[in-house]
């Protein structure tokens, strides 16, 4: 399974360009190495040697992993699926993080194409901590229902914002650039870039709570209280960022009862926000954001 699960990690352009770099430096030293012992006058044929029967045969092999890598990757949550230690290990956490994504979640138009795969690597984190910590799958639930609850007053806030067309008191500050966060969750009088960046970031959190859904109800086999709701949120959401960014004719946000749960502070969902934020508008990979949001959920 590990080794498998390497190769198939290998299907990202970013895996396959780490793996380049680091395989060149690998090879460099070789050569080096083999010039130092043999003599500086073969270091021609022993630059070439490297070069076309070690270095070059290991690249191909990579680059054909662009194709193969996902039929690897399928095959692991087949064979995974339905196994009772589909849970055991980050790997298999992430495997089943990225079915049941695929399964459940249709991201909006607007979303960028690493959204997806910062969810994954989101709910993957959450679920295996939460799962790790002695929490179970009670842990798991609890984190759905933090980003529920901030995805609630997050989209109200987008919703109020629209409707009123207020500006905050306290200044602006752009979040495209570097992923800062506003000082409120919407600000309707930002440019549509900046807009853009915090709607993007309102459904990636959509999906992210649809995904921990469902990764609780796979481990724990049976249905969340809520999860009707949660789902219902999260997919009028993802829904209503589109009719946002897009400028698209739709009716007005009413929310969704008993979703929300109460018991966060004013100043945890800022935190969430800020941390979700800030993740999300980073290049990836972002692993100190990342984590930030995993201490925000945990409280």
């Amino acid at each position: 399974m590990t080794l498998r699960y390497a190769l198939s990690e290998l299907r990202r352009p970013a895996a396959r360009r780490v793996f380049g770099r680091a395989w060149l430096w690998v090879c460099g030293a070789g050569a080096l190495a083999s010039v130092m012992v043999v003599g500086w006058d073969h270091a021609f044929f022993i630059a070439a040697l490297w070069l076309v029967c070690v270095f070059a045969p290991a690249r191909i092999a990579v680059e054909v992993l662009h194709s193969r890598g996902p039929r690897i990757r399928r095959d692991l949550q087949l064979a995974l699926a339905g196994r009772q230690d589909r849970y055991a290990t980050p790997e298999h956490v992430t495997l089943m993080a990225e079915a049941l994504f695929a399964r459940e979640v249709h991201l909006p138009r607007l979303a960028p194409p690493d959204l997806g795969g910062k969810v994954i690597e989101a709910a993957s984190r959450l679920s295996d901590g939460a799962l790790r910590s002695g929490g179970g799958p009670a842990g798991v639930i609890q984190a759905a229902t933090i980003c529920a609850t901030l995805l609630q007053q997050w989209t109200g806030a987008v919703a109020a914002g629209e409707s009123a067309g207020a500006i905050p008191e306290a200044p602006r500050r752009s979040t495209a650039g570097n992923g800062v966060a506003p000082p409120a969750l919407w600000d309707p009088s930002a440019s549509v870039q900046d807009q853009w960046v915090t709607l993007r970031a309102v459904a990636g959190l959509a999906a992210l709570t649809i995904t921990l859904t469902a990764v609780y109800e796979d481990c724990s086999g049976r249905a969340a209280e809520a999860a009707g709701a949660f789902r219902a949120l999260a997919e009028a959401a993802l829904d209503y960022v589109d009719q946002v960014g897009l400028l698209l004719d739709g009716p007005p946000w009413d929310g969704v009862e008993g979703a929300a749960q109460g018991g966060l502070s004013p100043e945890r969902l800022s935190r969430l926000a800020e941390t979700w934020l800030g993740f999300c508008a980073a290049p990836p990979p972002a692993p100190r954001r990342l984590r930030a949001f995993v201490e925000a959920v945990a409280g």
